[in-house]
């Protein structure tokens, strides 16, 4: 029994892990909303241990900030960041997609192909998850194409980051069509090697999620998701 305890500890991590990061990503829990740890595993319903690990991964995501001990808040969105963001993302799929141009078999584009094929709602919450879902797997799969495993590994937590903010950006812009069509038009190029044109792609598509996050910024998107949890132990967040 003994030796499967660290298992189990590690099973309860992840998955008081899982839960928060969903509701960051998701917006339940808002940019800026201040909790306890506490707090925080009486929403999971785990113990303080688990959550207490769960709560440092969220830290080395940059999706929560320590305030105090024992006292977090969800990181907040300030435009500049996402710019930031949008820019560093720029550099490693630029990378990505031009050593994948020309190298991507039949067998991985026809499964970039299904990944594109479902569009959402932007009134429907678990529609826009899915979208998103299959949104991430395409771009990882662009870098897994590229065959550089750093890459993949240095693309992923910032697709994490950026996943609440087109989140909030798709709840308030229909652009489902228009994304199915850029990635489509990825695969041709990658399909055909064409490097450049694929370069250009990716640079087309980061340019418009950067506009619709930014509109859904100047339109007070991010100051209106609220705190639809009490994750304070007791008193309002």
């Amino acid at each position: 029994m003994v030796v499967g305890i660290p298992n189990v500890r590690a099973s309860r991590s992840n998955d008081a892990y899982r839960v928060l990061k969903g509701m960051i990503l998701r917006g339940t829990l808002a940019p800026g909303a201040e909790f306890t740890e506490l707090g925080a595993a009486e929403l999971v319903g785990s113990s303080r241990t688990p959550v207490r690990e769960a709560l440092a991964r969220l830290r080395h995501d940059r999706l929560i900030v320590l305030l105090a001990a024992r006292r977090y808040a969800v990181a907040p969105i300030a435009m500049g960041d996402v710019r930031n963001l949008f820019d560093v993302r720029r550099l490693i799929e630029s990378e990505t997609t031009r050593l994948a141009a020309g190298r991507v078999d039949g067998e991985q584009l026809r499964a970039l192909d299904q990944l594109c094929a479902d569009t959402y709602d932007p009134a429907d919450p678990e529609s826009i998850q899915r979208f998103l879902r299959a949104n991430r797997e395409f771009h990882q799969a662009v870098a897994r194409a590229s065959g550089n495993p750093r890459l993949v590994d240095l693309l992923s937590p910032l697709l994490d980051e950026m996943e609440r903010l087109l989140y909030l950006g798709l709840q308030h812009s229909d652009r489902g069509a228009a994304i199915i069509h850029e990635h489509r038009s990825l695969i041709s190029a990658l399909e055909a090697g064409e490097t450049t044109l694929a370069v250009g792609e990716i640079h087309t598509q980061l340019d418009d999620a950067l506009e619709m996050v930014t509109q859904a910024f100047l339109d007070g998107a991010f100051d209106n998701a609220l705190l639809t949890v009490n994750l304070d132990g007791g008193t309002d967040a």
